[in-house]
């Protein structure tokens, strides 16, 4: 369960965020400029999520770097985790 919230957890609040929004909105009325505003929210939550996500598949073999260190030049080496 755990890693379930760990890796879904921003999707998790954007649900509950936009659920709260349609919550207030059902409750005051649905009028046009209040469904503009609904759609400006998911907008902005599917964006963000774009842009925060882990990016993950930069996949390099190990030839390819050992290739790269033997070379004479100065390699950076980053490990980075999606989760």
């Amino acid at each position: 369960m755990d890693r379930i919230l760990n890796q879904f957890s921003f999707i998790l609040g954007g649900i509950a965020i936009f659920g709260f929004a349609v919550a207030l909105v059902a409750r005051r009325g649905l009028t046009p400029g209040r469904g503009i505003l609904l759609g400006v929210l998911a907008l902005l939550l599917v964006a963000a999520w774009m842009m925060l996500h882990p990016a993950g598949l930069k996949n390099t073999s190990a030839e390819q770097v050992l290739d790269r260190i033997g070379s004479g030049k100065p390699v950076l080496l980053e490990f980075l985790s999606p989760y």
